[in-house]
């Protein structure tokens, strides 16, 4: 089964466009386990033909946005990125709006959640999320808030640690060095490849993007992973051999699907 709906989004940009798939297998008596994924439309084009029917296959509520783009990247970066330490407004380096996590979260609770899974039998102790690039950035953020204990488990697939200059990695590393806990398992996925492989377009507006890029530590990752060991956490740091930035979208998926019970073919 597959059903949509729509929430509308800060105007200039794209509505919402919500995507919840229901495995072929029968709801189990709790309901199923859910996973909540952000860049729906990307999501919906790595899944395998067969992923709904692969046993244990949990409910995938695809988060994307209502416009004919893989990846709708104002929007993300309007929604995926954490606001400034500080409080300061920020933009990334093109101008555009940024920083806006703290109500993008609250959409997924308050409207995203309730709509959902009214259309399907969900266990609601056994919601995971998951996102990649700024999209782990933002699970990350979501794993260090009190409310985010809605979820069980999250996924953050090569998290953007150097936006803005690295100042929500720096201020992520003070938690956990104060001894802030994540409220349920954070598991870290990573190409090895990210760096070396790392695309460098042309054009003065993308220079910041990869001059920061360049500037995150390339042990960055593995130092987070450990960070949270540190505090408890018991996920770790999987790495993809060979596999850069965009690559790890696809397998971090397909890796986080089979943790989740359901091991598609492709």
């Amino acid at each position: 089964m597959r059903e949509q709906f729509t929430l509308s989004g800060p105007k200039p940009g794209a509505d919402y466009l919500i995507t919840v798939l229901r495995p072929d297998a029968a709801a189990p008596a709790a309901g199923y386990t859910v996973l909540y994924a952000l860049d729906g439309t990307a999501v919906l084009e790595e899944l395998p033909e067969d992923a709904m029917a692969q046993p244990g296959a949990p409910v995938i509520v695809a988060i994307g946005y209502d416009a004919e783009r893989r990846f709708a990247s104002a929007e993300r970066a309007r929604d995926y990125t954490p606001p400034d330490p500080e409080g300061r407004v920020i933009t990334d380096p093109r101008g555009r709006p940024a920083g806006g996590a703290a109500a993008f979260y609250d959409l997924i609770v308050r409207e995203v959640m309730p709509r959902a899974e009214a259309l399907v039998p969900v266990d609601a102790a056994q919601r995971s999320l998951w996102g990649h690039s700024f999209g782990g950035l933002f699970v990350l953020r979501a794993a260090m808030l009190p409310g985010a204990a809605l979820f069980r488990r999250f996924y953050a697939a090569s998290p953007s640690l150097w936006w803005d200059d690295m100042r929500y990695r720096f201020a992520l590393h003070a938690a956990l060095a104060a001894g802030q806990a994540p409220v349920a398992r954070v598991d870290l996925h990573l190409g090895t490849a990210e760096q070396a492989r790392a695309s460098l377009p042309p054009g003065d507006e993308v220079q910041p993007f990869i001059r920061m890029r360049a500037a995150l530590p390339p042990e960055a990752h593995a130092e987070l992973a450990e960070a949270l060991a540190r505090v408890g956490n018991t996920g770790g740091l999987t790495l993809f051999d060979g596999l850069s930035h965009g690559e790890a979208f696809g397998e971090s998926l397909r890796a986080t699907l089979r943790g989740m019970g359901t091991a598609p073919s492709a």
